[in-house]
């Protein structure tokens, strides 16, 4: 799946522009990794592809069509989000299994994501009790799921040591999907992107 922005902009309020006709381009199974500082419209840019935001112009497309009056379910997109809101209430497997559920999937197993994100000993535990990195990787495992055809990563790595850095980004590049990934820190375990892209405020196009 492939993703173009075009000319994209946003204003949280008016006057005063997040994005300014931001233009990218991502092939089908690329990974991507826009860097840059805090408040720049990193995570602006990927609720406006995920149809959580509404930009005040531009357009995007996805896979060749225009998805401005799509629903975010219907974009066939996989998000992670900076602060990823979980089931409080739920278990780390009932939160992880919860998108298959809702489809009305009858097979919920998840136990693969469980054992490759280290998350076996906290699995029966409810996420209000997990850690921060616990409930990252619930996130990622949330965001992976439904094998989207296209991944949206708000800083995947956060609260993440080395090891499970690398786990997370090994279980990208498997995965195969096309992916963009935001962070405002390019680290050795980004190292490995085919293309790296960065995102700066009054920048043009990236592609």
């Amino acid at each position: 799946m492939s993703l173009v922005v075009e000319n994209l902009s946003y204003e949280y309020v008016q006057g005063e522009s997040v994005l300014s006709d931001y233009s990218l381009k991502i092939d089908e199974g690329e990974l991507v990794v826009l860097v840059g500082p805090s408040g720049c419209g990193k995570s602006t840019l990927l609720h406006c592809v995920a149809g959580l935001c509404e930009p005040k112009s531009g357009t995007i497309y996805i896979d060749g069509k225009e998805v401005s009056q799509k629903k975010p379910y219907e974009r066939g997109i996989g998000i992670m989000m900076q602060d990823q809101p979980l089931y409080e209430h739920l278990t780390v497997e009932k939160n992880i299994a919860f998108p298959l559920r809702a489809r009305g999937d009858k097979k919920t197993d998840v136990s693969k994501f469980i054992d490759v994100l280290q998350l076996g000993d906290v699995a029966k535990q409810k996420v209000s009790k997990c850690s921060g990195g616990e409930r990252r990787r619930v996130a990622f495992a949330r965001a992976v799921v439904l094998k989207p055809r296209l991944l949206l990563l708000d800083e995947p790595f956060v609260s993440l040591n080395d090891e499970l850095r690398e786990i997370i980004m090994e279980r990208i590049q498997d995965i195969g999907t096309t992916t963009l990934l935001v962070t405002h820190n390019l680290d050795s375990t980004l190292t490995t992107s085919k293309t790296i892209k960065k995102i700066t405020l009054g920048s043009k196009t990236q592609g």
